[in-house]
Parts: structure tokens; C-alpha cells; sequence
């Protein structure tokens, strides 16, 4: 993920999330793997499961447990598996979106240009 990640965005280095040329999870991890959504999103309320956080699978203990999910429902978790391989969140409505215009619909009066189009894009949202 951290691959596909940085393919596509410049700034996500992989050498920011290996120690030792490993993904950790535990208290070794770096602080970009504790603080990535990738992470929160797999360990959120992973402590209430057995009250330590233990991942039965790597066999170690998760480094960050508490923390909270900034862009997701209070109660975010809408369904989680049993052996927590999918796990689908509701997301908050955001706050800053920049809302386009409706479009208009068009008069008869308006002319309409037939053949060739025009070689400018126009913006969907006039």
C-alpha cells in the first residue's frame, strides 16, 4: 500500500515507514506508520478486543492504542468481521467542500453551436 501510495503521491517516502527494513506495528514502529490512516483504520478499538491490543497474527503488541479517527462518525465503525479482515466505516459530511453551481437549465432563446466544437473546455459548473 505504502508502494502504490508513493507512486502516486511524491512526499510518501517507504523508507519513512520501515525500522530496520521492516513494517513494524509494535512500540519499534516509526511515527509515520503509527500517525497513517492505513494504520488507525486497522487498529481502531483494536484494544477492546482483549484489552492489551495484542495482534495474534505478527504476534506482537500494537504501538499505538488509543487514539481518535478525526474524519469519521463518532461511533464510526459500521461493520467490523469477525476476525476483523473488513471493516467498513461512515464518514463525517466535510466541512470545508466547496460547492458548485447547479447547473441551468438551458432557455429555447439560447443558440446552440452545431458542428465542430469548440477547442475550450468548458467549467461543468456555470
Amino acid at each position: 500500500m505504502v508502494r502504490i501510495g508513493g507512486g502516486v503521491f511524491p512526499h510518501i517516502k517507504e523508507p519513512d515507514y520501515l525500522r530496520d527494513g521492516q513494517y513494524r506495528i509494535d512500540n519499534q514502529a516509526t511515527p509515520t506508520m503509527l500517525n497513517c490512516l492505513m494504520y488507525k483504520l486497522s487498529y481502531y478499538r483494536f484494544v477492546d478486543t482483549d484489552g492489551k491490543g495484542f495482534d495474534r497474527v505478527r504476534r506482537t503488541e500494537i504501538g499505538k492504542k488509543h487514539f481518535k479517527l478525526t474524519h469519521l462518525k463518532s461511533e464510526p465503525t459500521v461493520f467490523t468481521t469477525h476476525h476483523w479482515m473488513v471493516r467498513i466505516y461512515k464518514l463525517k459530511p466535510p466541512k470545508n467542500r466547496i460547492r458548485g453551481k447547479t447547473k441551468k437549465s438551458k432557455s429555447k432563446s439560447t443558440s446552440t453551436i452545431s458542428g465542430k466544437r469548440s477547442g475550450t473546455k468548458k467549467n461543468p459548473w456555470n
